[in-house]
C-alpha cells in the first residue's frame, strides 16, 4: 500500500491505550483465509489463567487484521486529540484518518478504510480476567467501535475525502484512556514503517518493552507458538511463524528499533528472543536534530548513532541536502533509509542541488553553531569553577597529595620515582605551586611535549635540592 508521511503536529504527544497494545486484539497478518472468523487464546497473567477471544463475520472479511491495526490506532489518537470526551464519540473525516496513519489519500484507500471500520464495528472481543481496570484484572466484552455513522457522496455508500464520520469507541477503551492507562507511542516512527505487518508487530512489541511496574525491558523472550497466538497468526507451525515474521524482524533491526532477534531451541518448544536497541538520554543540543530525523522516520537509536558518528553540523547540512533533493522531484521508496544514506555518504553519491542552502538556513545553522559554542564556553566555565573550588577546599598537604597523584598518572615513566618525594616536599613548603605544575603537565601531554616538560621539572627540583 502506498505510504505518505503523516501530517500530524509534533506538538501532540501520542499515547496508545495499554490494554489494546498489550493484548494485540488485531491479527498482524496482512491477509487471512475467508473462513478465519474467530480465534481464542489462553494465557497467564500474574499467575492466574486468562483468555482472549474474537468472533467476527465472514461478510466483512473475517477477524480484524493487517491494516485494521493502523485504523484502530488512528481512532485512539483522534480520540485523545478531541480531549477524551466522556461519551467516547469523535467526529472526523475519512481524509483525516488516512492522513494520520500515512495511507495514500487517493480513491482506492477509502474503500480499504471502509472495510476496516466495518470489521472493527462488527467483531466482538472478550477479555476474560485479562483487561486491566484500576488495580484489578477484569472481564470485558466489547466491539472496538460501538457505533459508526458516516456521510457518503455516491449510491454505493462508499467513503471519500469529503466523508464525515461520527465514531463512538467502546466504553471499555474510553474508560481506560480517561483513567490514563496509557503507554507512550512513537507514531511518526510507526507510520514510517513499510509494511502493515511490521507496524502491527512494532505496536505489540513496544507494549512488551515496559514492565508492569513501569520499568524498561531490554530483552523480551517468549515461546514461539505462544507468540504466534499473541500475534493472531493463522498457521502456528514454528517454521511458518518464522517465515511470517522474517520481513518484519529485518525491517525493525535495520531501522534501529531492535538490536537483534534470535531463536533458541527447536520445534514448538523454541523461544524467540527480542533485544531492544538501547535508548539513552538525548543531550539538549541534539533534541532538535533527533526530532527532525524522526519526522522522516529515522528511529531514535539510529539518530543518536548518527549524531555520535558524524556530529550535529554535518547532519544539519545533510538533512538540508536531503530536503533539497526531495524538492527537486526525487521520490525515494524509503525516505528514512535514503536520508540515512545521504548522511553517511562519503563518496559524493549525492550532488548538491543548485542553491539548496538558503540564506535563512545558513543563518539558522550559524545561529545554532553560535549557541553550541556559547553552551560549550559556559560548560568550560563551570568546569573551571568546579576545579577552583576543589583545589581551594584542600589544605597544603591535600593539594600536594592531589597533584602527586595526577602527575604520577600523567608523567608515568618519564620521571624517575626518586623525584616524587622531593616534589611533594616542594609543594607542601610552598616552593612550587601544585596546581600550576599539574595544569602545565596536562598541557604538555596534550601538545605531546611531556619529554621536555619532565626534563625542565627535574632540573628545577635539582636546583631546589629536592631531586
Amino acid at each position: 500500500m502506498a505510504r505518505k508521511n503523516p501530517n500530524g503536529s509534533n506538538d501532540i504527544r501520542r499515547f496508545d491505550e495499554a490494554n489494546v497494545a498489550r493484548l494485540g486484539l488485531i491479527s498482524i497478518q496482512e491477509r487471512i483465509p475467508p473462513d478465519f472468523t474467530s480465534w481464542s487464546i489462553d494465557f497467564n497473567i500474574d499467575g492466574r489463567q486468562a483468555r482472549l477471544s474474537c468472533v467476527a463475520v465472514a461478510e466483512h472479511g473475517g477477524v480484524p487484521h493487517g491494516l485494521d491495526n493502523d485504523v484502530s490506532l488512528a481512532l485512539i489518537s483522534l480520540y485523545q486529540e478531541a480531549g477524551n470526551p466522556e461519551d467516547g464519540t469523535i467526529v472526523t473525516t475519512a481524509y483525516r484518518i488516512l492522513s494520520m496513519i500515512g495511507w495514500d489519500t487517493s480513491g482506492h484507500y477509502y474503500q480499504a478504510l471502509k472495510e476496516s471500520l466495518e470489521r472493527l464495528t462488527t467483531a466482538t472481543f472478550t477479555a476474560s480476567e485479562a483487561w486491566r481496570s484500576g488495580k484489578k484484572w477484569t472481564t470485558v466484552k466489547f466491539r472496538y467501535i460501538d457505533r459508526l455513522e458516516y456521510t457518503s457522496e455516491d449510491d454505493r455508500l462508499g467513503l471519500s475525502g469529503h466523508s464525515v464520520l461520527k465514531i463512538r469507541l467502546a466504553r471499555e477503551i474510553v474508560e481506560s484512556i480517561r483513567a490514563r492507562y496509557l503507554k507512550p507511542l512513537d507514531l511518526e516512527f510507526l507510520t514510517s514503517l513499510d509494511r502493515p505487518l511490521t507496524r502491527a508487530l512494532y505496536r505489540l512489541l513496544d507494549a512488551q518493552r515496559v514492565s508492569p511496574d513501569g520499568g524498561e525491558v531490554t530483552q523480551f523472550r517468549t515461546n514461539i507458538v505462544e507468540w504466534a497466538k499473541a500475534c493472531k497468526i493463522v498457521d502456528q507451525t514454528p517454521t511458518r511463524v518464522r517465515r511470517t515474521l522474517e520481513g518484519a524482524h529485518r525491517e525493525l533491526v535495520e531501522r534501529g528499533y531492535l538490536s537483534g532477534v534470535e531463536y533458541e531451541g527447536r520445534g514448538p518448544k523454541q523461544e524467540v528472543i527480542y533485544t531492544f536497541a538501547k535508548q539513552t538520554a538525548i543531550p539538549e543540543e541534539a533534541k532538535a536534530i533527533v526530532a527532525r530525523l524522526g519526522r522522516y522516520g529515522v528511529a531514535r537509536p539510529v539518530a543518536q548513532g548518527l549524531i555520535g558518528t558524524y556530529g550535529l553540523e554535518r547532519i544539519e547540512e545533510r538533512i538540508a541536502r536531503f530536503e533539497a533533493i526531495l524538492l527537486a522531484g526525487y521520490t525515494p521508496r524509503n525516505r528514512a533509509g535514503f536520508l540515512v544514506d545521504v548522511i553517511r555518504d562519503d563518496e559524493g553519491k549525492y550532488s548538491d542541488p543548485e542553491g539548496f542552502i538558503s540564506r535563512s538556513r545558513r543563518m539558522e545553522a550559524a545561529s545554532a553553531r553560535a549557541k553550541r559554542a556559547e553552551a560549550a564556553r559556559r560548560a568550560e566555565e563551570r568546569k573551571q569553577q568546579q576545579a577552583d573550588a576543589e583545589w581551594e577546599s584542600l589544605d597544603a598537604k591535600g593539594r600536594a597529595t592531589k597533584a602527586i597523584r595526577m602527575l604520577s598518572l600523567i608523567l608515568g615513566k618519564h620521571m624517575p620515582t626518586r623525584y616524587y618525594s622531593g616534589l611533594a616536599e616542594a609543594f607542601e613548603s610552598g616552593k612550587m605551586d601544585p596546581r600550576e605544575v599539574t595544569e602545565a603537565a596536562v598541557k604538555a601531554q596534550v601538545e605531546l611535549q611531556l619529554g621536555p616538560f619532565t626534563q625542565e621539572l627535574m632540573r628545577m627540583l635539582d636546583g631546589l635540592g629536592a631531586g
